[in-house]
């Protein structure tokens, strides 16, 4: 049986290491199926992490979000990216404006 997708949200502010998105849930990863964003008046460099109690890993490419641009990822049910399992789902960004970030993920 497929599971739901559930859904997370954040505004993060810019310079933010590692700011969590999703709690990690033990031994699963968090799988993105779903995802947009749009940063503020500044251009924003945006990286999603796998985030274990230390240093996050990104687990996604730099994102450059132009100044009030941003990035959608529709809905793929064999998912964008995934976590390691065990580990939260963060995200850092650079130097610029807010950034609203909301998705969909499931755990595998």
């Amino acid at each position: 049986m497929a599971q739901n997708p559930r859904t997370f949200f954040a505004n993060v502010t810019a310079s933010q290491t590692d700011s969590s998105l999703v709690s990690a849930v033990s031994e699963k990863s968090i799988r993105v199926v779903s995802l947009f964003m749009v940063s503020g008046a500044t251009a924003t460099n945006v990286t999603f992490n796998s985030k274990p109690s230390g240093a996050g890993s990104a687990i996604t490419a730099l994102i450059a979000d132009g100044a009030n641009g941003g990035l959608v990822l529709p809905y793929n049910h064999d998912g964008w990216f995934d976590t390691v399992p065990g580990e939260g789902l963060s995200v850092t960004t650079g130097a610029g404006s807010t950034t609203g970030i909301t998705g969909k993920y499931v755990t595998i």
